[in-house]
């Protein structure tokens, strides 16, 4: 400092550095304990409690709880419901005519009625063959003969088939000769069968055919 300056003049000049300096401070500083903008409020908020105040989205339904498009299954047929003639809907006989025998056979009438009481269908031949008294088949089935034609069966009518039946004599030791009981017949298209006494003697070789029967035809 010179010794020619004067002391207020130096004075003067410290108050407007001071003044000058106190202009330039940032603008943006905060005094202790001011509130912070609200925007700092949001940025600073966490996930999880952003997440509790999103409105909430209905669950899905359950699949219990939406209507089945699966429609009902229809119900079984049962026995004489105008299907096809089955065993549960008939009763039988095997009958012979007087002077129905030739040449070393038989020929015989198969019936069987209607004793459900409604109406069934019969189209084609029975499976016919004999078994012992345990219900055994013995030998081979019998084979088919005449055709026929499709019908109703109503219910009290018979039906009719000619059953050839040869002696199992004419076969001599190839025949295995054992008793038979009956003969079982299954119904055309039939899964169950029923059972027609009829004591014989029947050849237990599979490779002999002792019957042959015709359809099934309304009996006369």
């Amino acid at each position: 400092m010179t010794s020619g300056t004067p002391h207020w003049i130096l004075a003067a000049a410290a108050i407007g550095t001071a003044t000058l300096l106190g202009a330039c401070a940032p603008a943006s500083s905060q005094p202790a304990g001011a509130e912070a903008p609200a925007s700092s409020e949001a940025a600073s908020a966490s996930p999880s409690e952003i997440a509790s105040e999103a409105p909430s989205t209905p669950p899905a339904p359950s699949p219990s709880s939406l209507p089945s498009s699966t429609p009902e299954a229809d119900p079984e047929p049962t026995a004489g419901d105008g299907g096809m003639c089955t065993a549960a809907d008939l009763s039988g006989a095997v009958t012979t005519e007087p002077g129905a025998g030739a040449a070393g056979s038989v020929y015989r009438t198969l019936t069987l009625t209607n004793t459900s009481g409604d109406a069934c269908e019969m189209s084609g031949y029975p499976g016919v063959s004999y078994v012992d008294a345990a219900g055994t088949q013995l030998g081979a089935p019998a084979d088919r003969g005449a055709a026929g034609t499709a019908f109703t069966l109503e219910s009290g009518a018979s039906a009719t088939a000619v059953l050839k039946q040869v002696n199992a004599g004419n076969y001599g030791a190839d025949c295995g000769a054992v008793p038979a009981a009956g003969v079982r017949v299954y119904p055309p298209g039939a899964t169950d069968s029923l059972v027609l006494p009829q004591e014989t003697t029947a050849c237990s070789a599979s490779s002999i055919v002792l019957m042959t029967v015709d359809a099934l035809q309304p009996a006369g």
